[in-house]
């Protein structure tokens, strides 16, 4: 069974339902499920905007796609790693450490000379 509804008739229902809720419903978004309080919801027909609180994002909080970034690179590396075993499956587990810490002492000296610059 199909309902429709006019958003303005959804919006007046919705805040006749919120006047019997005895708390503030605060909705949850984002990756971190921490409620985000609305602060208002603005009807400009056919659209509806719902407007969010947003607190001061602190200097040291990455942003979304600065962590993005950093898992990308991440799994590239496990890919490299991978595809490195796999073709080498001749070598023992220790050999390919040991070549593994060769290619992590030539990241570090790497990180090492860009972060002198």
């Amino acid at each position: 069974m199909e309902i429709s509804l006019k958003t303005s008739v959804l919006i007046q229902k919705l805040m006749e339902i919120d006047k019997t809720v005895p708390f503030d419903a605060d909705v949850v978004t984002g990756e971190e499920w921490w409620p985000t309080p609305i602060s208002r919801v603005y009807h400009n027909p056919p659209h509806t905007f719902v407007e969010f609180e947003t607190g001061e994002q602190s200097q040291d909080d990455p942003d979304e796609l600065t962590i993005y970034s950093e898992l990308e690179i991440r799994v590239h590396q496990m890919i490299q790693i991978r595809d490195f075993v796999q073709s080498n499956k001749n070598l023992q587990p220790e050999e390919i450490i040991s070549e593994l810490n060769v290619q992590i002492e030539r990241l570090r000296a790497m990180a090492e000379a860009i972060l002198k610059q």
